[in-house]
């Protein structure tokens, strides 16, 4: 029964996980270079291969193959935050946050595709994916939180202040610096505006909870 289920040597579940790939590879190039709301999901199936029946199987609207992307992209970024971190452990707080800022920002800058996606188009689409984008975003702000509060443990830091307001700040930087980057990207390279924006966000953060 199950060998009955094999077409080209693929399984469903095989077939499907290639449907998705290509799914998310074409969202990347439609969303990330023509804009979210000008694609429609027949361009979309096309662009994939894919047939609009077997989208359908995968993703109830055009919406949640959005939320799918960021999912994929926002979840790399975390992994690389994360591992970011591990290998910094015992480094003081600059250069830990300086180091996990640069692998979240990183890929995103590689692939202008990315950044506009993670940036913009995920911008006020809806309740429901503004929900999931301030989720995100409220994940970073904690993890922000987390690294001064134990930077000002190991007393490496005056005091652990509310840093919420200036985590947002860095937060909200990232969006605008980077959009504006995605659309002049002849003014300067990525590696100079990840070192500029890191050099911001060691500034916003610890220069804050140093402060008396």
């Amino acid at each position: 029964m199950t060998e009955a289920r094999r077409y080209g040597g693929q399984s469903a579940a095989e077939r499907d996980d290639g449907r998705r790939t290509r799914l998310r590879e074409a969202a990347l190039e439609l969303f990330g270079t023509q804009g979210y709301a000008s694609v429609s999901i027949d361009r979309l199936c096309s662009a994939a291969k894919v047939s609009t029946r077997h989208f359908y199987q995968l993703h109830s609207s055009k919406e949640d193959m959005l939320l799918d992307l960021y999912a994929s992209l926002t979840t790399a970024s975390l992994e690389d935050v994360v591992e970011s971190l591990r290998r910094n452990e015992g480094e003081s707080i600059s250069v830990r946050l300086r180091e996990a800022v640069g692998a979240y920002l990183r890929p995103l800058l590689a692939d202008p595709r990315k950044a506009r996606i993670a940036f913009v188009e995920i911008v006020g689409v809806s309740a429901r994916v503004e929900e999931r984008r301030l989720g995100f975003r409220n994940g970073i702000i904690a993890l922000v939180e987390s690294e001064t509060k134990a930077a000002a443990e190991r007393g490496e830091v005056v005091r652990a202040a509310d840093v919420r307001f200036r985590a947002l700040a860095m937060v909200g930087a990232a969006n605008v610096i980077v959009h504006d980057w995605s659309i002049h990207r002849s003014r300067s390279g990525a590696a100079a505006l990840e070192k500029a924006f890191c050099d911001l966000a060691v500034e916003l953060i610890v220069g804050h909870v140093n402060a008396n």
